[in-house]
């Protein structure tokens, strides 16, 4: 297939990467690392929503190529998803540290200096590197640490995102002090899919890990559960409010897969929601955790900047109705978030401020099966 110069300039190489469209500031370099994604990036990518189609002629709208992403770049500037970060819109790209990427393609094995600096010329901003096609863990190791270096020695400020982990928990415990060493997001469980199985999974394996990941995440660096599929086909919109909630609680990078041109307004309403990205990227840069689970309700919590809380409350039961929870508020944000009393402000599923609360107050919630009451807490 023959590119514009104009294109190939711009990055896309159609039916042989995996790119995306990504939001962020570039803070000047540091010392001991790049000195980027300081909040977790935030854009737009194909991957769960159009997979590898490359069959233009049957279906022209939905497979990868130039006209797709430019109509989602287009869109990402006219229908106010740039306006949610104020440094606007860059672009990413895939490659694979193995000899092929997952899909059968050239991998960049053996050439990370020559694919880094090709990167750097297109004016790539983010790396997306996947890990299929390693023939060894030591190679793995290696090839995620030399195509760092490389894209350092570029010149050319790129966010680096790993999948280094998700490829070496068959083999053996990642050592995350030395991954984010290296990289600026990584990949810890399977690809998300449009389902609440996965997105369940996916906040299972969380959970279930979050000793050893939760502490390692922050400014620079941040555990990637992978894409929201908000906007789609397989989650209820209660669980889209999960996703969106739990996801900014983790702050996880937000990279949708969706298609921009035909988003319902309500669901293009929550991955816009102001105030729920401010909680995902808010300058304190710690990542939230699960503080409890009893009778399929959990209950989530994370440290903001000028001493807020945002809190989640999860339903995890998938038969009958809404369910009501009471928790006591001197148990949330360590005993510490509503001393000697606090406002608290109800963000999802829909925004209303709930009033004053004591440290010695108890909260009831209803929340619909599968459902979650997002919550910022903020001390007076």
């Amino acid at each position: 297939m023959k590119l514009k110069s104009r294109v190939l300039q711009q990055g896309f190489l159609l039916a042989l990467r995996f790119v995306s469209l990504v939001l962020w500031s570039f803070p000047g370099a540091r010392a001991l690392d790049n000195g980027l994604a300081m909040t977790p990036t935030m854009g737009w990518l194909h991957w769960e929503r159009f997979m590898c189609n490359l069959d233009c002629q049957e279906e022209p709208d939905s497979c990868i190529s130039e006209k797709l992403f430019m109509q989602m770049a287009e869109l990402m500037e006219s229908e106010g998803w740039k306006d949610v970060h104020s440094k606007g819109l860059k672009l990413g790209i895939y490659a694979d540290v193995g000899n092929k990427t997952c899909a059968g393609f050239p991998g960049s094995f053996g050439h990370y200096d020559i694919d880094a600096k090709t990167f750097a010329d297109w004016g790539v901003d983010l790396l997306k590197f996947d890990g299929c096609y390693c023939d060894s863990v030591e190679h793995l190791e290696k090839g995620y640490k030399r195509m760092s270096l490389a894209l350092n020695r570029t010149g050319r400020s790129i966010v680096y995102s790993c999948e280094w982990p998700l490829y070496m928990w068959p083999f053996r415990k990642p050592n995350y002090t030395e991954i984010r060493q290296y990289c600026n997001h990584w990949r810890n469980f399977e690809d998300v899919y449009d389902s609440w199985q996965s997105v369940k999974s996916i906040l299972a394996w969380t959970s279930s890990n979050q000793k050893r990941i939760v502490d390692v995440a922050g400014p620079g660096g941040w555990n990637d559960p992978d894409m929201l599929v908000i906007g789609n086909f397989g989650l209820s919109w209660d669980q889209q409010v999960t996703q969106m909630a739990l996801w900014a609680i983790m702050a996880a990078p937000l990279l949708m897969s969706n298609d921009l041109r035909h988003i319902s307004p309500q669901a293009k309403a929550l991955l816009q929601d102001k105030d729920v990205i401010a909680i995902n990227q808010d300058p304190l840069g710690k990542q939230g955790y699960r503080l409890r689970k009893e009778d399929n309700i959990e209950v989530w919590e994370r440290p903001l900047s000028d001493l807020a809380w945002a809190v989640a409350m999860v339903n995890l039961q998938e038969i009958g109705g809404p369910r009501f929870h009471t928790i006591s508020i001197a148990s949330l944000g360590q005993g510490l978030a509503c001393i000697p009393d606090c406002m608290i402000t109800q963000l999802l599923p829909e925004k209303k401020k709930l009033g004053f609360y004591q440290w010695t107050s108890d909260l009831k919630t209803k929340i619909n099966p599968t459902g979650t009451v997002l919550l910022r807490l903020a001390a007076t």
